[in-house]
């Protein structure tokens, strides 16, 4: 072998292992995904508001001038604390602590019956109420895990439990106690939920983007074939395999464009 030759071999040698350094660096686009055991926790999914656990609205009963307003809105008040004298000379008081809320009248306006003057917020004891179609009610219970989470505050789940589920006004309404609200969430707010309605342990996780009516295309032993698979339960992102030749150690075809 001359030199000339040599180096042309050297130099073609570092090409190659520049060539599969740089393969193995960028990552290609997967063509397919290993099949694999694991748990599978099927949720269901909605957007929630967040809710105070006690309010009050103040409203006559009777036309009443308003003599003296003692609150603004945004304003804490105490337990007991005055809120309005109206001109019968009766003091409305706090029944709880709170924050005045949607404060619609001013000193000397009239209040007429049944129209609310303000909202007495306790915006320390907050839950989270969904609403939710039939289909997705009829798998809620109370007691089940509920994750939650807020649009502005990425990356951090909270933790929260159904209390209770129940109609009202022809919607299916879901009261969701959780403990660990992050400071600064306030009522009206809304947060993500998914509700833990059923978790499989040690399941055959078949991928749903690898799914197409019904059938998968299966590698097994370097080989493609097209079976026919039944799903049982599902999340987001895997269904729980019920029948069909898929196995742990199999890979299904993802990229079916």
């Amino acid at each position: 072998m001359s030199q000339k030759q040599k180096w042309i071999g050297i130099g073609l040698g570092a090409v190659c292992l520049l060539v599969g350094l740089v393969y193995w660096l960028i990552p290609s686009n997967k063509e397919s995904i290993l099949i694999k055991k694991g748990p599978l926790v099927e949720a269901v999914y909605a957007l929630g508001s967040v809710q105070p656990e006690n309010i009050y609205s103040l409203k006559l009963g009777i036309s009443a001038s308003i003599r003296e307003l003692y609150i603004e809105e945004g304003q804490s008040v105490a337990k007991g604390a005055p809120l309005i004298r109206v001109d019968s000379g009766l003091i409305f008081k706090a029944p709880f602590a709170g924050t005045i809320a949607n404060l619609t009248l001013s000193k000397d306006e009239i209040a007429m019956p049944g129209v609310p003057i303000l909202e007495l917020i306790d915006m320390r004891n907050l839950y989270v109420q969904v609403s939710l179609d039939q289909e997705s009610a009829l798998r809620v219970r109370p007691k089940q895990k509920v994750q939650l989470s807020f649009e502005s505050i990425r990356g951090h789940n909270y933790v929260g439990e159904v209390e209770r589920i129940y109609p009202s006004q022809g919607q299916f309404l879901v009261k969701i106690i959780t403990p660990n609200l992050p400071e600064g969430i306030l009522p009206a707010m809304t947060t993500d939920v998914a509700i833990e309605v059923s978790k499989r342990e040690n399941v055959v996780l078949v991928p749903l983007v690898g799914v197409d009516k019904g059938k998968v295309i299966r590698i097994r032993n370097g080989k493609r074939q097209k079976i026919e698979i039944k799903l049982g339960a599902i999340n987001s992102e895997f269904g729980e395999l019920l029948s069909g030749d898929l196995q742990d150690g199999d890979e299904v075809f993802v990229n079916q464009k």
